[in-house]
């Protein structure tokens, strides 16, 4: 800030400058500059930029800016107006957000006058957009320049709310945070709207996609929560979907789950002109730390993120799958059994593989050798489906580990089960070629070792000494 923009303190006169007889003029005149002083001093100590009107014409004399929150083009618009009332009307036009009117009747010379004529100290919060767009909190004071009945000019100062905050509050991110919501709703949402939990009050903040019946539009305009949610669900939800949202969008169940969240988000389904499309409410409490807080409600399309969802849940099902069987691959499958064995889940492992499937490949050729791996898969998944992971080990090999499996007899049922499966296997590129599986089987007992290495190797041991034996055999190996 230049030096021509900074006023200095007012002087005290010094008596022996005077006559005797002007004693009690001098002490009079010292006793108001020192209770002006008084003031202007204290509230020097948190706002930055103070100015002192004349109340008999509404002059403005500025005496003193400092601190980085200090605006020169703000100095400079009270420089240019310099009459109080002009001045601030400028001055909420330019740099005030969103309370023109309000503000204007708040902060007017007579709304000023009348609060602080008894002495008292006058303040208003506002935010401001600075000249970089930047909008933060602010504070105007307001204080009569001496006693009441005596004083002919007010004291008239800013500050930057933001700096009382690190001053005063522990958590100033909070109250960021909760702009930044605020914010972001409005940003990304096409409908939102503030929920007082008590009422069921609403009063609509944003309102630019589906209007509900009734609605008129962003204002100060009080709606009832439960008859507007009733109304949206019954015009614009999937008839399927409506009633399970009824009960989600309630007002008692979103107050339900802000008690244990943070944030409650549903995806659900719309009809938009005759088309299912996906849509997301996010509900979210203004203050988490007052239950009694407004919520704020946001409505979007989130047909994007339905179609983001199911491509990621895509590419991990192929990170996890054999491409050619549609069986779990080898790395999945035995994570899932070692994580089973370890959490001392007991059951059946079996490992199998298909005898002379080599022949097969060199007979009738590989793409016929692929569908026998298929069929073979497709019926270990139909045999084998509660409580089991069924997973491909390779080439033409194949691994299940069973938990609802329990003893030799009730494995031997299934696997008898698969092997009469394989004989009714038609296809029509190996003709009436009979095919055979060799499996062996071990029932696993962690309280014996959760080592799954150990128990591979028993069950792959099975296998060879099912390969002994014409047709599918089964080996259970203790």
């Amino acid at each position: 800030m230049q030096s021509d923009l900074i006023i200095k303190e007012n002087e005290l006169i010094d008596p022996k400058e005077y006559p005797d007889s002007d004693e009690n003029i001098i002490e009079d005149f010292n006793r108001r500059i020192k209770m002006c002083m008084g003031i202007i001093t204290a509230l020097s100590k948190e706002y930055h930029t103070i100015w002192i009107v004349r109340i008999s014409d509404m002059t403005m004399r500025l005496y003193r800016t400092t601190g980085e929150n200090t605006s020169r083009a703000v100095v400079e618009l009270g420089l240019k107006y310099q009459k109080y009332d002009k001045y601030i009307k400028e001055y909420i036009d330019r740099y005030v957000v969103n309370r023109n009117e309000t503000m204007l009747d708040e902060v007017g010379p007579e709304a000023v006058l009348s609060h602080i004529n008894d002495g008292s100290l006058y303040t208003v919060d506002y935010m401001r957009m600075a000249d970089s767009g930047e909008i933060t909190y602010h504070q105007m004071a307001f204080a009569l320049s001496g006693a009441p009945g005596e004083a002919d000019s007010f004291v008239f100062a800013y500050k930057d709310v933001d700096s009382t905050i690190k001053k005063h509050i522990a958590d100033k991110r909070y109250l960021r945070d909760q702009l930044d919501m605020v914010q972001t709703l409005s940003r990304d949402y096409y409908n939102v709207f503030r929920i007082d939990p008590i009422t069921g009050d609403v009063i609509i903040i944003k309102l630019d996609g589906y209007v509900t019946k009734g609605m008129e539009g962003p204002g100060a305009k009080i709606y009832p929560y439960p008859v507007l949610c009733n109304q949206y669900i019954k015009d614009r939800a999937y008839e399927e979907d409506q009633p399970w949202l009824y009960d989600a969008m309630s007002l008692e169940a979103v107050k339900e789950k802000l008690q244990t969240q943070d944030e409650y988000v549903s995806i659900y389904r719309g009809v938009d002109k005759g088309e299912i499309h996906y849509y997301q409410f996010t509900y979210v409490k203004i203050n988490p730390n007052n239950p009694e807080s407004g919520i704020l409600a946001g409505f979007k399309n989130a047909d994007y993120i339905v179609e983001s969802a199911r491509e990621r849940e895509n590419l991990q099902i192929q990170a996890k799958t054999d491409i050619m069987s549609g069986l779990l691959n080898r790395g999945t499958g035995e994570k899932m059994v070692i994580d089973a064995i370890a959490n001392k889940k007991n059951g059946m492992l079996c490992i199998m593989d298909i005898d002379k499937f080599k022949g097969i490949n060199d007979r009738y050729g590989h793409l016929a050798g692929d569908k026998v791996i298929c069929a073979i898969a497709r019926i270990l998944s139909d045999v084998f489906k509660e409580n089991s992971v069924v997973f491909r080990l390779g080439g033409d090999e194949y691994a299940v580990y069973a938990m609802n499996v329990g003893d030799e007899t009730t494995g031997a049922r299934l696997i008898n089960d698969v092997f009469a499966r394989i004989k009714e296997v038609d296809i029509p590129e190996i003709g009436d070629l009979d095919v055979y599986i060799s499996v062996g089987a071990v029932m696993v007992k962690t309280d014996e070792s959760t080592e799954f290495e150990n128990w591979y190797k028993k069950a792959d041991t099975g296998v060879y000494e099912s390969k002994k034996q014409n047709g599918s055999a089964l080996t259970f190996m203790e």
